[in-house]
């Protein structure tokens, strides 16, 4: 297996070495945890949220894990390059993602996902379910997930201007070592800081919960990051960033579908995404007007696949683009307006076939404290859609999406809360492997669009939150193939229409913090649940989504916790393909993890964490990949990637 060890495992070995040396002495007197975190759904807020803090207790390395605790936003599989984003059922590519301010807008090949991260990257996540809010960016049908890199500033201390971070982490599942070095500074004044980040990390194949090898899974990558911040003026700001992400290995072709000799076998691939990022800002410090945010960015996917029998394969999607947005404050008025614009290009490299498309918007959304009680908001966004197909035909399209959402605040501690939003997104640029194989547009392809009507609560005293609320979304008009095998385009019949319920729960007492979230829908085209084999990375059908989580820290350099999802079974499904009819099931799965979090040296200086994932070695599908569909004649090959079983994960991370 090809590796590009960065470092030698002795950085885990001397880190460790030094933290037993240290003891392990507990405070007689223990601390409590940090505030509790209120995640209150409001008409102008963010969903869900996760944290660094997050990220580090899981040791994330993957989006699966990335989302693992969330009930509303999933991703599954065990091969990183296959794994899709789902919120409440709602694909990727129904979804604005963008990391730090630059879109994600395409895929590269279809049977692959989107997006590659390093969550050790990541300061946070913000996760925006269902159509929203007109900043939301163009194509939100089923929402937006924005992921947010570090700052220098969020790993220097108070008193430290230049400091460094070497971090090693060892799983067992794989045999997978991880080593990760970063430099950060900032000058004496504040104003100007730099980071620089650099990881290596490989593993064989995984194992399942049954003890047998995933073929296929395994994998090296390298990253490259850099990030640099200046306050230019009192009123000025500037950051530009720049990062490059590459996952290489003898993965299967299809890399969301398991390992199959003849139908999805092995394929030398390198998955390469690179962006680049220019963030920014004017504060008029004389005046409320004046909040201006420049983003521009480019950024590219690749993919390259050496398949057995049909050769080399290269596909690349390019993305510029550029978002200007004001705030105002005007009375009891926030006004936040701005212009969107994008340029898209998917390219099949081993041929003459290439798509290239433009998404230009406008929008404005106006938040106004009507009352000490009552907050309303509403907002419109205008998009415009223009593609140049493979076939060299013009396809455009445009619209208006309006929201309106109205926030109640009963008392000091409940409020309720009413949301209507509307979303478009129109023709775009295919996938790169999708446009080599001969796939074409209706003449009459116009843009889907999306209504969300959500109404909910949210209860919090003392250390209690409590917060709940029910939707129903539709996309009409969506725009997919009549069958996972047709090569035409078009406005499909059926309308892909979700109905679900959430919870979301949380209680700190002490030491102590208990988290609770819940989501359950049915998502379903015309009277058939809908699934990920037939609509891909548009939408899929998630089970019944419990997801509970507990943190005791037992003194200031020592916490811990536990957490668990659990996902109902569904059974008797069925869907008709080519005149088949397909009957399948997914069963239910539970999975526990546990942490360790110390810090034997009485501050941040040196951090240990072990954390166990799939602690009871479950042996399961995630309802987030393709279900099994081996038991029918020609379907052999068509089943997602098991989830591995258990992985002890052992990290040490010294800062200088």
């Amino acid at each position: 297996m090809r590796s590009h060890r960065l470092f030698s495992k002795s950085i885990l070995s001397i880190a460790i070495s030094q933290a037993a040396l240290s003891g392990f002495a507990i405070a007689e007197e223990s601390t409590t945890l940090d505030e509790l975190k209120i995640e209150g759904r409001a008409i102008t807020e963010l969903d869900q949220e996760i944290t660094s803090e997050d990220i580090e207790k899981s040791q994330a390395n993957s989006l699966e894990d990335l989302f693992r605790d969330k009930s509303e936003i999933t991703s599954g599989g065990t091969n990183k390059v296959g794994q899709k984003i789902y919120v409440r059922n709602i694909g990727e590519d129904s979804l604005n993602i963008t990391i730090d301010g630059a879109e994600q807008a395409a895929g590269v090949f279809h049977h692959a996902g989107r997006i590659t991260i390093e969550p050790e990257l990541l300061q946070r996540v913000e996760i925006e379910a269902g159509a929203a809010n007109a900043t939301s960016g163009p194509g939100a049908l089923g929402g937006s997930v924005r992921f947010i890199t570090k700052d220098a500033s969020d790993l220097l201390r108070d008193d430290q201007n230049i400091g460094a971070l070497l971090k090693s982490t060892y799983s067992s599942n794989g045999e997978g070592l991880k080593n990760s070095a970063a430099i950060y500074g900032r000058t004496k004044s504040g104003k100007t800081e730099g980071m620089i980040h650099i990881s290596d990390s490989s593993h064989d194949d995984y194992v399942d919960g049954n003890g047998d090898e995933l073929t296929g899974t395994e994998l090296d990558e390298t990253l490259g990051f850099a990030k640099f911040k200046t306050q230019l003026t009192n009123e000025q700001s500037l950051s530009l960033s720049y990062e490059a992400l590459e996952a290489s290995g003898n993965i299967t072709y299809k890399p969301e579908w398991a390992y199959h000799a003849t139908e999805n076998a092995l394929s030398e691939s390198d998955s390469i995404r690179k962006t680049t990022t220019l963030n920014y800002q004017y504060v008029d410090t004389d005046s409320d007007l004046i909040d201006t945010l420049v983003t521009l960015y480019q950024t590219k996917n690749n993919l390259d696949s050496i398949h057995v029998t049909w050769g080399p394969s290269t596909g690349y999607v390019e993305t510029y683009g550029a978002t200007i947005q004001n705030t105002s404050i005007i009375s009891k008025h926030e006004l936040t307006y701005g212009l969107n614009y994008r340029e898209d290009l998917s390219d099949y490299e081993n041929g003459d076939y290439s798509e290239a498309g433009t998404v230009s918007g406008i929008y404005i959304q106006d938040t106004l404290e009507a009352t000490d009680k009552l907050t309303l908001s509403a907002g419109v966004r205008y998009d415009q859609y223009d593609l140049t197909d493979v076939n060299d035909n013009e396809l455009s399209d445009s619209g208006v999406s309006p929201n309106l959402g109205i926030k109640y605040q009963l008392n000091n501690e409940l409020d309720f809360t009413a949301n209507y939003a509307k979303a478009l997104r129109g023709p775009e640029v295919k996938d790169a492997y999708k446009i080599s194989a001969g796939v074409s547009n209706d003449a009459e392809l116009k843009a889907e669009t999306s209504t969300n009507l959500e109404i909910g609560f949210n209860y919090h005293k003392d250390r209690w939150f409590v917060g709940a609320g029910v939707y129903h979304s539709t996309i009409d008009d969506v725009i997919g193939t009549e069958l996972p095998w047709s090569k035409v385009y078009l406005n499909l019949e059926d309308s892909i229409e979700s109905t679900g319920f959430y919870l979301d729960a949380s209680y700190s007492i002490s030491n102590l913090t208990a988290g609770l979230h819940f989501h359950t829908a049915e998502t379903k085209a015309g009277d058939d649940i809908v699934t990920r084999y037939v609509y891909g990375s548009t939408a899929n059908s998630i089970g019944d989504t419990l997801a509970l989580s507990l943190d005791y820290e037992f003194s200031n350099t020592f916490q811990a916790g536990w957490s668990a999802e659990m996902v109902k079974g569904m059974y008797d499904l069925e869907i008709d393909v080519n005149g088949s009819s397909l009957e399948f099931d997914k069963p239910g799965y539970a999975v526990h993890n546990i942490y360790a979090k110390w810090l034997p040296l009485d501050d941040d200086q040196l951090t240990v964490v072990l954390t166990i994932n799939n602690l009871f070695d479950k042996q399961y599908l995630s309802h987030a990949v393709t279900a099994d569909y081996t038991a029918y004649p020609y379907y052999d090959a068509v089943i997602g990637q098991a989830s591995s079983g258990r992985d002890i994960r052992l990290s040490a991370a010294y800062k200088f």
